[in-house]
């Protein structure tokens, strides 16, 4: 990753790609919640849709795959492109065709189960929970890919183009890349701290990154190329090291005054302090992997992502599964001291039973608790023996 370096343009663009893709996927997922919304209510309409997109699904991708390998011509790769598109989105519609169903279940289970109709209302507020964040998912992979798509044009203009064309290009790209970044900053102290004049919060900082950017731009040399890797991971690294820094509970404690008291509020602070700490220990085991079966699949020829799937991933599987199920250790457990403070959860039955002075509810959830923790060591140890 530190390796990795770019030019210029490649990285203007992949950074312009961002806003640009997560406008459109965002447009996109909330066109296919409409049409979604139009049966939303009729279980086998959902039922049927999730089936015959599922299908659809399999057989553009597998027409997608053997075409690009048999068929190289520009009319086959832009229908390749095409047909990709359109299974993107049948992949989109089928998540909130699925949310959807979920949905119809949950309130059909909520009576008939009776005693167990918590399980309905479960399977209710999952699928809601679904179709909720499945237009924001659908923007973050097109701004994934929209950005990759921009800084590979990127990097085949700086290699095309003359040395002067090729500066006036980064110059611009520059310019507009460091106005849109002081902007966005701009927009998080605004949201911070309620500013409200335009020219703090937009003119100004355009001015600025604008001219970061020329600076940037005709100080380093038209075909050279940037520290990208080393940039990200250095900001990445600072970013994940300062939200490790704060307790769970402090966390707690600060979403329960943002989104009230409740279960909501625990799980936002046992979810970011939970991906802070797994980012940490998945990057360090990456980096402390054996280079021996590196350099034995680069030897045969291996592309970049060649090698990640047949000599990193290999390696990191078992750390990886020992460190997320450890993790969820923690998090039961830690699910006792974010209930204190109002975070919701068992731990609030839990301090709310031993108020009551019900020392009965309170050991058999105690119980509860050390059979879940002993379960998932069972099934940690059950999952690690079967990736080695």
């Amino acid at each position: 990753m530190k390796n990795v370096r770019s030019p210029l343009a490649s990285v203007a663009l992949n950074l312009l790609g961002w806003p640009l893709g997560i406008w459109l996927g965002f447009q996109a997922g909330k066109f296919l919640l409409g049409i979604s919304d139009s049966f939303a209510e009729n279980i086998w309409m959902n039922a049927a849709g999730v089936g015959v997109s599922l299908l659809l699904i399999a057989f553009g991708a597998r027409w997608s795959l053997s075409r690009g390998e048999t068929d190289s011509s520009t009319m086959s790769r832009i229908l390749t492109q095409v047909i990709s598109i359109f299974t993107a989105a049948l992949a989109i519609y089928a998540v909130l065709e699925l949310g959807s169903l979920g949905m119809n279940l949950g309130l059909s289970m909520i009576e008939s189960l009776g005693s167990f109709g918590f399980l309905g209302n479960f399977l209710f507020q999952s699928g809601d929970i679904l179709r909720t964040i499945t237009p924001a998912l659908s923007a973050l992979i097109a701004g994934g890919i929209v950005s990759s798509g921009l800084g590979r044009w990127g990097q085949s203009l700086s290699e095309r183009l003359p040395v002067q064309t090729a500066r006036l290009v980064n110059a611009a790209l520059a310019a507009a890349t460091g106005a849109l970044l002081f902007i966005g900053i701009a927009q998080v102290l605004n949201w911070f701290y309620e500013i409200g004049n335009p020219l703090y919060i937009f003119t100004l900082p355009a001015i600025l990154g604008a001219l970061g950017g020329l600076t940037l731009a005709f100080l380093n040399h038209p075909k050279a190329s940037l520290p990208i890797g080393l940039a990200v991971y250095t900001v990445t690294r600072t970013i994940v090291n300062a939200v490790r820094s704060v307790e769970a509970v402090i966390m707690a404690i600060v979403f329960v005054i943002f989104v009230g008291i409740g279960p909501f509020a625990g799980v936002m602070a046992l979810g970011l302090h939970t991906i802070a700490s797994l980012v940490k220990l998945y990057s360090e085991q990456v980096e402390s992997i054996s280079a021996g079966p590196l350099e034995a699949v680069e030897a045969t020829g291996a592309n970049r992502l060649q090698t990640i799937i047949y000599a990193v991933i290999p390696q990191i599987i078992p750390p990886y599964i020992s460190y997320t199920m450890y993790r969820w250790d923690i998090n039961v457990r830690m699910s006792t001291i974010i209930g204190i403070t109002g975070g919701g959860g068992i731990g609030f039955l839990l301090v709310q039973n031993i108020n009551l002075l019900d020392y009965n509810a309170a050991s058999t959830q105690m119980l509860a608790i050390a059979i879940v923790v002993s379960l998932m060591d069972y099934v940690s140890s059950a999952l690690r023996e079967k990736a080695v």
